[in-house]
């Protein structure tokens, strides 16, 4: 079976912590090869998970989350 796009994203937390099925590492692997979009995609989110695994959750200064209330359009 060929893996996909859209079967690749909804593998994404288990390819993150590496806890794909042998066959399934196999078929991202190949998808990877071939797909630029996903290989940006997992490079994207990988670089994430590693500032966060370093770095913990950060305190969003009060306006910071002020300003992105107001263009949610929610109350915070």
């Amino acid at each position: 079976m060929t893996m996909t796009c859209d079967d690749l994203d909804l593998l994404l937390p288990e390819f993150l912590d590496g806890s794909l099925t042998t066959s399934q590492e196999e078929q991202a692997a190949v998808h990877l090869a071939t797909c630029q979009q996903c290989t940006i995609e997992v490079n994207e989110l990988e670089g994430v998970t590693k500032l966060y695994k370093e770095h913990g959750m950060l305190e969003l200064p009060n306006e910071a989350r002020q300003r992105i209330a107001r263009a949610l359009d929610i109350e915070s």
